[in-house]
């Protein structure tokens, strides 16, 4: 292991980033609900569309004290100045980003293996995410990744673990009676008009099982 640095995050991660006329109206009101670390994803996108929306996202995220994290791109994200960058298996090597990035915050996705996130961990990332627990609206082919394979994880690590896939303010109840985690939503928290109301419940959820803590 290289070293560990185990930081505080919070608990409830919004994840948005589609083609959406009310992009920045969402991620402010999911912000106002209770989201306190928000990812900027935007699949396929150009760069330079990427950059433009990062500068109003990152200025959002500043105003309100929210940690604001880019997908896939450490370029992108030192060129925002960025607080991390969160990247999957099929991104850049997680010891050339860690570098690349110095000591901001450095997500990595381990899907359902244990393995990737002990591994992660050594290299020093500050969070893994595994996925996912419930169908995914997101991603429709992903397989179920059973609770009991997020609660070993949860035992083994020592830095923060975050949960995707599927999960929504009715059924977050049911992972967080099983192991306490960070949780992340996409559609979950975006879907609909107002993400407010999305978000403000899952945060009652979470602090409800987390002994009214909102950071790990």
């Amino acid at each position: 292991m290289l070293y560990l640095i185990v930081r505080k995050l919070p608990l409830l991660y919004g994840i948005f980033g589609s083609k959406d006329d009310n992009l920045l109206y969402k991620i402010e009101r999911s912000i106002l609900g209770g989201v306190k670390i928000f990812q900027l994803r935007m699949k396929g996108a150009p760069r330079e569309e990427i950059i433009k929306i990062g500068k109003n996202v990152k200025k959002l995220c500043e105003f309100f004290g929210v940690i604001f994290i880019v997908n896939d791109d450490p370029e992108i994200a030192l060129l925002l100045q960025a607080d991390g960058v969160h990247i999957g298996k099929d991104d850049a090597d997680i010891a050339y980003v860690r570098k690349k990035i110095g000591n901001k915050i450095l997500g990595v996705s381990c899907y359902d293996s244990i393995e990737r996130a002990r591994e992660a961990e050594g290299l020093g990332v500050d969070y893994v995410s595994m996925s996912s627990p419930f169908p995914s609206p997101t991603k429709k082919d992903k397989k179920i990744v059973p609770f009991e394979t997020i609660k070993k994880a949860k035992d083994v690590l020592k830095i923060p673990l975050y949960v995707i896939g599927g999960i929504n303010k009715d059924n977050v109840s049911l992972l967080l009676s099983k192991v306490k985690c960070g949780i992340c939503a996409i559609s979950g928290i975006y879907e609909g008009e107002d993400p407010f109301i999305n978000a403000f419940e899952m945060r009652e959820k979470i602090l409800l099982y987390n002994e009214g803590s909102l950071t790990f």
